[in-house]
């Protein structure tokens, strides 16, 4: 699977399909929020004036990131539940780093414990803990795929 993943640049044409699938992943993975507060909207908020890298398997659009660049910190990382554990989160990353440089930051939400493990797995260090909007999240940092500091 990895072999047939293809990370581009977004263009104005994939705004719809990701809006879709921001909406989609929130509603079936996001269970600390209440569905009827996610909106389509939400996406252009969130990723206003972001770098946004898709991916693409077979010409079907099943993930993406957004990365806000100043600060190398990814904003959002989305993939669809079919598409999770197949490397598609894993080619983002990598893809960022390369557009951008590390380290990477993120903010991972406390309860979104399939996502925290991913990070956890992939060498992802917490930097801190805090409050914030959806509640407790950690702040971490990503500064090479291996376990050298």
């Amino acid at each position: 699977m990895k072999d047939n993943i293809l990370i581009l640049e977004a263009k104005q044409s994939n705004h719809e399909e990701l809006r879709e699938l921001f909406f989609t992943v929130r509603k079936d993975t996001f269970h600390w929020i209440e569905p009827k507060e996610l909106k389509l909207s939400d996406y252009d908020e969130s990723t206003k004036d972001e770098l946004i890298l898709a991916a693409f398997i077979n010409n079907k659009l099943v993930g993406f990131v957004s990365i806000w660049v100043p600060d190398k910190f990814i904003h959002n990382l989305f993939v669809l539940q079919d598409f999770q554990g197949k490397g598609v989160g894993t080619a983002l990353i990598n893809e960022a780093a390369k557009r951008v440089g590390l380290p990477l930051t993120l903010k991972c939400v406390k309860e979104n414990t399939k996502a925290f493990d991913y990070y956890k797995a992939h060498n992802w260090k917490i930097e801190k803990e805090e409050m914030g909007n959806e509640g407790l999240y950690f702040l971490m940092k990503y500064s090479s795929p291996y376990n050298e500091e």
